[in-house]
């Protein structure tokens, strides 16, 4: 995962915000069949996809 964890706590308390965190790996459980359905449902996301990587 690319975030600043610091900067992003930082911010909240700049704007005087209470906010709940959430650390995570950069996974979740059911992440890739997830991601296929989403490719499956998006025409515009699937075009994106295989002009990258196809």
């Amino acid at each position: 995962m690319a975030t600043s964890f610091t900067k992003a706590s930082l911010g909240a308390e700049g704007i005087g915000s209470d906010v709940n965190m959430i650390m995570g790996n950069g996974y979740t459980k059911g992440h890739a069949e997830f991601t296929l359905q989403e490719l499956r449902e998006s025409p515009e996301l699937r075009k994106i996809f295989e002009e990258l990587y196809a």
